[in-house]
């Protein structure tokens, strides 16, 4: 695993709760007005890259936004990568970049201080430096050990006393050591001191004015920092730099951190430049801090912000972030869109309702009539036919030839329902006649054609009509239900 993906890894977290924050910015709207500027700066106080890194962020994003006409918020967004990383204060590389320097380690319990020696004195060895360790912890129980089989590991000398020796003695005897042997870079393990504890802060105030005034080499005192600790850190940056006037940070504990904004808090307020960030226990894992690789760990590059990444098209994140900005506004104005389009539907149809409602009944036509007829005639000859004997099949034919389609229905559903002709008798009013019985027998032969059928069954039909327009509406004949 890389460098970019152990960070990546440990400020997962961080950069959900950040993506989480920046999602409900966009949902309000792609427009750059004051409300998106105050939220942009709330989100990045939120990420614990402190209050006043932030406004400085937001300040120079507003700036350009400005300047470059910059057309909404996605479009700034692909500046916010860069504007961090700038935020950092840059430095440090003559720290550990080859030239001859004492270096004293300090910072409170647990931050990682002897490793961070050991790790880098193994960095440094592998490069050809000669390198020296001298273990001024001489409080903590397992400390000179701890060091010790660091020294192993890196093959260099270390330098120590009993346990419970005064460690600006250690210091001392260190840099004498280093003098005799020609090291040209001495690393200092000190004890950790908690920084509120003003008795505490002096005597490692003490230690490192040794050191200053002893040493033929630069001096330079780094504070290793854990970044798990939060906003805590920031305050013990604070405390330390004023005792002992820092030079620079290194950030520990990256690869299991959700709090990694930290880092650019202390960084931007006190101006000290971040020279190696730990991300994991490997001997190789203390690494050289790159400001943009942390950006773009923190907050994720720009489709890695949303959830619908397959969606967005474009060559570049540029084209991208385009491209979700006008789907995220067609969205908003189509939503509005469709409630005004639904609210002039639904009034339309009540309008045609209301109408439907108010206009009278319009008559059926004459076609509708004769086919109604039609199908009453072709009932009644079939009921006939089945009355006198003859099959259903055998219903007449029309003056040119052509069979009768309407009969030849009838006749279907007088053998599909054998008792339909019961039901229709008594579905009918008093004063009918049923259709089967002797007067269906004696009507059958009067038909000689359809015509003359289709004729009388209209008559019955227009009866019928205007006797139920007088009567109140009644169950339907089974040919009508079936037709």
């Amino acid at each position: 695993m890389g460098f970019f993906d152990r960070i990546s890894e440990g400020l997962r977290s961080s950069r959900d709760k950040f993506k989480e924050s920046m999602n409900v910015l966009l949902d309000r709207g792609p427009d750059l007005d004051e409300g998106f500027w105050e939220e942009l700066e709330e989100t990045l106080i939120l990420s614990d890259v402190g209050g006043p890194a932030a406004l400085d962020i937001v300040e120079r994003l507003r700036d350009q936004a400005t300047r470059r006409a910059l057309p909404d918020a996605y479009a700034v967004l692909d500046l916010l990568n860069d504007e961090i990383s700038a935020t950092f204060t840059p430095g440090g590389d003559e720290i550990l970049g080859g030239e001859p320097a004492a270096v004293l380690f300090v910072g409170i319990n647990g931050t990682g201080k002897t490793t961070t020696v050991g790790k880098i004195a193994k960095e440094q060895t592998d490069r050809g430096r000669a390198v020296i360790l001298g273990s001024a912890d001489t409080f903590r129980a397992a400390a000179i050990e701890q060091l010790e089989v660091w020294a192993r590991r890196a093959d260099v000398e270390m330098v120590t006393r009993e346990r419970g020796s005064d460690p600006a003695s250690v210091c001392f005897d260190t840099l004498e050591r280093a003098e005799t042997e020609g090291c040209d870079l001495v690393l200092i393990d000190t004890a950790g001191r908690l920084h509120t504890s003003a008795d505490l802060m002096r005597e490692l105030e003490k230690v490192v004015n040794v050191v200053r005034k002893r040493s033929t080499l630069p001096v330079y005192t780094v504070l290793v920092i854990d970044a798990t600790t939060g906003q805590n850190g920031l305050q013990q940056a604070q405390e330390f730099n004023r005792a002992l006037d820092l030079d620079a940070l290194i950030v520990t504990k990256l690869d299991g951190s959700a709090k990694g904004g930290i880092a650019l808090a202390v960084s931007h307020e006190l101006g000290l430049p971040i020279i190696k960030v730990g991300v994991g226990e490997g001997i190789d894992d203390l690494r050289d801090f790159d400001a943009h690789d942390f950006a773009s760990a923190l907050i994720g590059d720009f489709d890695e912000r949303y959830d619908d990444e397959d969606a967005y098209e474009g060559e570049n994140v540029k084209e991208a972030a385009i491209t979700a900005g006008e789907r995220r506004r067609d969205v908003i104005e189509g939503a509005r869109a469709n409630v005004e389009r639904a609210a002039a539907q639904a009034q339309a149809q009540a309008q045609i309702a209301a109408a439907e409602g108010a206009a009278p009944e319009a008559p059926e036509t004459d076609a509708e009539g004769e086919a109604s007829a039609a199908v009453v005639g072709g009932a009644e000859a079939a009921g006939a036919a089945e009355q006198a004997g003859e099959p259903a099949e055998a219903v007449e034919t029309s003056s040119a030839g052509e069979p009768d389609m309407e009969a030849a229905e009838a006749a279907c559903a007088a053998e599909i329902w054998p008792d339909a002709e019961e039901a229709a008798d008594e579905a009918l009013a008093p004063d009918q006649e049923p259709l089967g019985g002797e007067t269906a027998a004696e009507d059958a032969p009067e038909a000689e054609s359809e015509d003359d059928a289709a004729k009388e069954a209209g008559q019955e039909a227009d009866a019928q009509e205007a006797a139920d327009e007088q009567k109140p509406p009644k169950k339907k004949h089974f040919w009508e239900r079936w037709f």
